[in-house]
């Protein structure tokens, strides 16, 4: 994972400190960042691959309802964005997605943790 970052970090960097507007490959400087974040995502998916499938079911869970409750989040935003709302940047959906994250894991575990106590 350190290495992903690491990789990503130095995407961002190169794309940000190479890039002309004038420049013909200005298109793949951007896309430089993509390659790292497949990694992260690979790694990721190891990682929860290797969990038992308790662990799994929660985490797939907090997962579907993260996306769900964020997509909907977003597409109920532009009602309130025409109601004079600050304009919606992209980069607050990952903010969005993990604290629905959270919440997802808090009440899936909460679910199989307490049905383990009643036994």
């Amino acid at each position: 994972m350190i290495v992903g970052v690491t990789a990503y970090m130095l995407g961002v960097f190169a794309g940000s400190y190479f890039y002309k507007a004038q420049y013909p490959h200005r298109t793949w400087l951007v896309l430089l960042p993509v390659l790292p974040l497949i990694y992260i995502a690979a790694t990721i998916m190891r990682h929860i691959s290797e969990k038992d499938e308790m662990w799994r079911k929660i985490i797939t869970e907090a997962f579907a309802f993260s996306a769900i409750a964020t997509g909907f989040t977003c597409a109920s935003y532009v009602f309130f964005r025409a109601l004079g709302a600050p304009e919606f940047h992209a980069e607050w959906v990952i903010c969005i997605m993990a604290a629905y994250s959270l919440i997802g894991m808090f009440f899936s575990g909460r679910k199989y943790f307490s049905c383990q106590e009643d036994k």
